[in-house]
């Protein structure tokens, strides 16, 4: 069910912080029909703090590209990440922040198991047809498992693009660092009217990034959308893009998370 904030609680939380986002979306509607949150009150009220954590990870990647070098044009790093499908319309948070946990389960070699879809939607907040997901909700619940799995040294963070002075650069420096030093497995916010695999179908989704290649400019996604006739088997590579791109006929999974972005951050990673 959608939520609506009153008017009144909108102009005073907005007083409070300046100017929102520029995609920031409607605030009269919290969440849609998939289950995303459209406003994460948590990053809005903490938006210094999140954006501190996010500007300090940026410094210590620049880091590493200057010691690791630029990426090379035959550049292919991918990741395990185990797919699943979500369980209810309003799951893909849960099962998206499932898949990255996969990643750091067979990276760690930890015996213990996974939690359900269902359980992990509890802690982030997310029931079974009801509630939306906020990415600092999901951050959150992703780093209580960093002890478990063994990513304490490198937790979770959220963060935009659209406050980014080079945004396609900002997400795919993210991207690759995670992927290629085995740091995280990213999970994105898209819209996916601008993932070619939609058809122009829209919802506002999560998905996990498994790998990436430089030679053809493509990112493998594991998207766990229960609608099957858009992800087939669930794993697929589809093409980056240009964050920035202004067209109607310009695809990508950077303007994806792009577009998508604002006051719910589009990136987790």
């Amino acid at each position: 069910m959608k939520k609506k904030y009153a008017l009144s609680a909108l102009f005073l939380l907005t007083m409070s912080i300046g100017a929102l986002p520029e995609n920031f979306k409607a605030a009269s509607e919290e969440e849609n029909d998939s289950g995303v949150s459209n406003v994460d009150v948590d990053y809005i009220e903490n938006k210094e703090y999140y954006d501190e954590l996010a500007k300090q990870r940026d410094l210590e990647i620049a880091e590493r590209e200057k010691r690791q070098g630029s990426v090379r044009a035959s550049a292919y790093y991918t990741i395990p990440v185990t797919y699943n499908k979500q369980e209810y319309k309003n799951f893909c948070g849960p099962a998206s922040g499932r898949q990255a946990l996969s990643f750091h389960k067979a990276k760690s070699k930890s015996k213990e198991a996974l939690p359900t879809q269902e359980h992990f939607g509890v802690t982030i907040g997310v029931l079974p047809e009801k509630g939306p997901t906020r990415s600092t909700d999901l951050r959150n619940g992703l780093n209580k498992y960093k002890n478990v799995y063994g990513f304490s040294s490198n937790p979770y963070i959220v963060g935009t693009l659209t406050d980014s002075k080079d945004p396609q650069k900002t997400f795919i420096s993210r991207i690759t660092d995670s992927l290629k030093n085995e740091k995280t497995a990213p999970i994105l916010l898209t819209e996916t009217e601008w993932i070619e695999q939609y058809k122009g179908t829209n919802f506002r989704h999560y998905v996990t990034i498994s790998g990436y290649n430089e030679s053809n400019k493509t990112l493998r996604v594991v998207d766990p959308n229960h609608h099957t006739k858009y992800t087939d088997t669930g794993t697929y590579w589809k093409s980056i893009g240009v964050a920035t791109d202004t067209t109607r006929e310009g695809k990508g999974i950077a303007k994806a998370v792009y577009i998508a972005d604002g006051a719910n951050p589009a990136m987790i990673w």
